[in-house]
């Protein structure tokens, strides 16, 4: 066998191996029963119903009398608040299921925007109350450990669906990729049987 052909069969080797490294997926589960994208979805769908139910409360419960448009009287700042926080939260998870549904990664960007700041301000109030809590917030034990346990099973699971969505997205952005490689590729990764039958012929005449 002749240099050349020695140095064409190791190109042909070069580029199998990188098309081998092409051909592997991305990991696309969730709770070992989902996948990523219905996981995505489930998600969204639970927090639009989290975030309604949640307002209807603020509307109709007798509980709150803090007044406000809720008694009929003149907006308050806490009830420009409220309406700001469910409109940026429903607006991010209705774009989280359409970018789910419809397989866009940019459209999930606004609801991992929005709930790390959510996470960021949760961590800030959980070393709040661990620090202050029975000192100026003036909280028995009981109410100490009762808030610190719902605040920090919120923030857990928050945690675990911002990972799940950030999975998904990187896992859209790499099957895009794979994607838009170019036919000359598929071509690349034929040539090494090319040149091994190549080769293999003129061997029979060495």
């Amino acid at each position: 066998m002749s240099a050349g052909e020695l140095v064409a069969l190791i190109q042909g080797l070069l580029q199998s191996r990188n098309c081998h490294k092409m051909e592997v997926s991305p990991a696309n589960s969730c709770c070992f029963c989902l996948t990523l994208r219905s996981g995505t979805i489930l998600i969204g769908i639970g927090n639009c119903l989290l975030y309604l139910c949640m307002f209807t409360w603020y509307l109709t419960s007798s509980t709150i009398d803090t007044g406000g448009l809720r008694d009929g009287l003149d907006v308050t700042s806490l009830d420009i608040s409220i309406f700001s926080i469910f409109f940026v939260k429903t607006l991010v998870n209705i774009l989280l299921l359409v970018g789910a549904v419809k397989r866009i990664p940019s459209l999930t960007l606004p609801w991992l925007c929005a709930n790390a700041v959510s996470m960021m301000i949760a961590m800030v109030f959980i070393g709040f109350t661990i620090l202050f809590g029975t000192t100026k917030l003036n909280l028995n034990y009981s109410e100490y450990v009762t808030s610190l346990t719902i605040m920090g099973m919120v923030t857990g699971i928050n945690l675990f669906c911002w990972i799940v969505v950030f999975t998904f997205r990187n896992n859209l952005i790499m099957e895009a990729q794979i994607e838009r490689i170019p036919s000359e590729m598929e071509f690349s990764c034929k040539q090494p049987a090319v040149i091994h039958a190549y080769t293999k012929h003129l061997s029979t005449f060495i």
